[in-house]
């Protein structure tokens, strides 16, 4: 029986190799037999490789074979009675058949099997080993504002270099970073930050920081701030404008944290203000996830109507140079104009260079404008309409970085005034000598959030002061003790209810006690109040752990989708567990059981994302935010 069976299941595939043998054996003349010959022997020779390939798979294999032999050789057991025992007698004499329905069954248990199997090496495990396993590189989702973030990312070092070049530092003899008074007498610290994560303004008694600390400080206030945002609105929505290189990138973000969009709209004008309100709240809904079709709506609502003489040429898309000397018009507010609005102009154009900026010593452009004798002349050119950049001074000012001298001829020793590439951290700036400070440069941004010293900072840079204290309360979290843990967070946010970072925490501590009504609480503070966009995709994931524990699994994957949008890269296998889980439920299938774990949510803060394209309208419009 077993040699009959074989013959038959070998009879296919060993018939598509003779055909295959004989066409191969066929001699043709033409260029058209020769091709059909081939074809032929490629054809039967992919059948006879796939029929032999699903008959050793499911009907003739080692396998098979072996639990066959073994059936046929087996001696027979006897029950209690003295007969010989059915199910062992049945294989005995039909060792060919058994042994298939044997190996069927394994395949069925194995099908069964593979997809829990699946889950739990993918979503299960030590937390410890995902936090390893998975690159913490924040992109975007396509078509919202989070992709044009990922863009502008590594030409943030530039602008603090900027920020520094222009104000200088303030540090002690541990290089640590102290509060100082800025020209207008606002208490300070690090790289011009005057207000810290957790919503307090700077004072004179603010604790000194870390060069990683200011570093960070600064970059949240560019990143989580309006000014690239605004950038982005200009970009999606006005034809002409398309900012795609270093410069042009580097050259408008300074103008816009400097000016915000007064320089490119009159600030008066209610189309534009209404229009920025609207694009503001927007922002506020959705953060990250801010898709582009809003932004346009926004445009077309309020479109922009009465331009300044900068935004005329830029918004028309007029020639580099010629938009950058329509900055000279905007002079009145001091002497001290000429040389930001030259610098300005140089940074658009690309007079000014990155490696420039990071050449200069700390407040050395003041020095410079008065080594300039603080002239108008030395800066801009002629009036009104004529009026142009002096492009002879950055000439002077790169010849002046080589030496760099205060009006008396005195060389600024790097003591005083050290290069701005020396006050960066450490591994910003091997990043930025290493060429990867330009426009779009994903590299960046996969080295810069995996640094030991960013990660460290973005923390300690929400607990300034009180860092002891928030160290007590995670460390009680990560023990189990959760009841402890949330009497330390309650404290805090009593004391600092607008520190996102907190609010997060608790929300994390109240899903692991079961209360997911407080959990839902604490994650809509953060979006509906305190508006902490770096901390939004921690938030909506919180919000919909607790969803998905209540058992709203609409609300679970709209939450998770927003988290997933706000650079929460570690959600998408719960997005992929709920939509499954919401098809099975509309398809009249089991009831999915309680999850028996969920990741430490106080270790996906900052965790970022990257997925499928965003679709604004999986969320609706209601709400801020979900949670």
């Amino acid at each position: 029986m077993a040699e009959k069976f074989r013959k038959i299941v070998n009879a296919p595939h060993k018939a598509f190799g003779r055909a295959r043998k004989n066409i191969a054996k066929m001699t043709p003349t033409t260029k058209k037999g020769k091709a059909a010959r081939a074809a032929g022997v490629a054809m039967t020779g992919m059948f006879q490789f796939l029929l032999w390939a699903v008959k050793y798979a499911t009907l003739d294999n080692h396998a098979t074979r072996a639990m066959e032999r073994g059936f046929a050789n087996m001696t027979v057991g006897k029950n209690k009675d003295g007969k010989d025992k059915k199910l062992s007698a049945f294989a005995k004499k039909y060792p060919n058949l058994s042994s298939h329905m044997l190996y069927y069954m394994m395949l069925g248990a194995v099908a069964i099997a593979a997809p829990h199997a699946y889950d739990a090496l993918t979503n299960g495990g030590d937390e410890n080993d995902k936090v390893e396993s998975i690159a913490e590189i924040p992109f975007g989702q396509p078509g919202t504002y989070g992709a044009y973030l990922d863009r502008m990312r590594s030409i943030t070092p530039l602008l603090i270099a900027d920020l520094i070049a222009k104000e200088g530092v303030h540090m002690d003899d541990q290089g640590r970073h102290t509060p100082y008074k800025d020209s207008n007498g606002i208490p300070t610290i690090g790289f011009g930050s005057t207000v810290l994560k957790d919503g307090s303004k700077v004072t004179m008694n603010t604790p000194p920081i870390s060069t990683e600390e200011a570093y960070e400080l600064a970059r949240w206030h560019l990143e989580q701030g309006e000014t690239y945002f605004v950038m982005y609105c200009y970009d999606v929505a006005m034809e002409k404008v398309n900012i795609n290189t270093t410069s042009e990138a580097f050259g408008m973000a300074s103008i816009v944290y400097n000016s915000y969009s007064k320089l490119i709209e009159n600030p008066k004008d209610k189309s534009h203000k209404k229009r920025f309100e609207k694009l503001r709240e927007i922002y506020d809904q959705y953060g990250l996830a801010t898709p582009d079709s809003l932004v346009m709506d926004a445009f077309t609502q309020y479109p922009v109507k009465d331009m300044r003489s900068f935004g005329e040429k830029w918004l028309g898309g007029a020639p580099v140079q010629t938009t950058a000397n329509m900055l000279g018009n905007f002079l009145a507010d001091g002497r001290g104009m000429y040389w930001r609005r030259w610098l300005e102009a140089g940074m658009l154009t690309g007079d000014i260079t990155p490696e420039m900026m990071l050449d200069c010593p700390a407040n050395g452009m003041y020095e410079f404008f008065k080594v300039m004798k603080e002239k108008k002349s030395a800066f801009f050119i002629g009036d009104g309409e004529k009026r142009r950049v002096n492009k002879e001074t950055y000439a002077r000012f790169k010849e002046w970085l080589a030496n760099p001298v205060n009006e008396r001829g005195e060389r600024l020793g790097e003591k005083n005034f050290p290069r701005v590439r020396n006050l960066l951290p450490a591994d910003v700036r091997v990043m930025c000598e290493s060429g990867h400070c330009k426009l779009g440069d994903v590299e960046f941004i996969a080295q810069f959030t995996a640094t030991p010293a960013q990660q460290e900072a973005e923390t300690a840079s929400y607990v300034i002061g009180y860092d002891e204290q928030y160290r007590q309360a995670v460390g009680a979290f990560r023990a189990g003790d959760y009841d402890g843990a949330l009497a330390q967070y309650l404290k805090m946010a009593e004391e600092y209810p607008n520190n996102a970072l907190i609010h997060n925490d608790l929300a994390a501590t109240y899903n692991q006690l079961g209360r997911y009504d407080d959990a839902i609480k604490h994650a809509r503070i953060i979006i509906n109040e305190i508006g902490d966009k770096s901390q939004y995709g921690a938030a909506q994931y919180n919000a919909g752990f607790a969803y998905e524990q209540k058992g709203d699994l609409q609300k679970a994957l709209a939450n998770y989708k927003l988290a997933l949008a706000n650079g929460n890269r570690r959600v998408q296998k719960d997005i992929t567990r709920v939509s499954n889980q919401l098809k099975k439920n509309q398809r009249g299938g089991t009831k999915k059981s309680r999850r028996t774990a969920y990741m430490d949510a106080s270790k996906k803060l900052g965790n970022n994302a990257h997925s499928a394209d965003f679709d604004v309208t999986q969320f609706g419009r209601g709400g801020r935010g979900m949670a």
